[in-house]
């Protein structure tokens, strides 16, 4: 698994409105230049409309139960409440991939 380039493609499609709306018509053209894993193409292939709606939600809720404060961190770090790990973590098991 590729989880520099998975956590890449997961940052830029919560923050980039245009990326994401192609990830989820045109998957194969925006996942293009990355290192995927075989199962890694399947879930971001099969991913619904709302998916990265959902994520947010999930991750917000997540936060707020943990006791968290503060914006999502996808870069990892002391400053964040979420890392990208969490964030892949959530998107594997709701949407397949392992």
């Amino acid at each position: 698994m590729s989880k520099e380039d998975l956590t890449t493609i997961v940052s830029r499609a919560l923050t980039d409105e245009d990326y994401r709306a192609k990830l989820l018509s045109d998957p194969g053209s925006a996942l293009e230049g990355y290192s995927l894993d075989e199962n890694e193409k399947k879930m971001l292939h099969s991913l619904p409309a709302d998916a990265f709606d959902e994520l947010t939600m999930d991750l917000e809720d997540r936060q707020s139960k943990s006791g968290f404060f503060g914006g999502l961190n996808l870069m990892g770090g002391k400053d964040g409440g979420i890392d990208a790990s969490t964030i892949l973590d959530v998107l594997t098991n709701k949407y397949g991939g392992k």
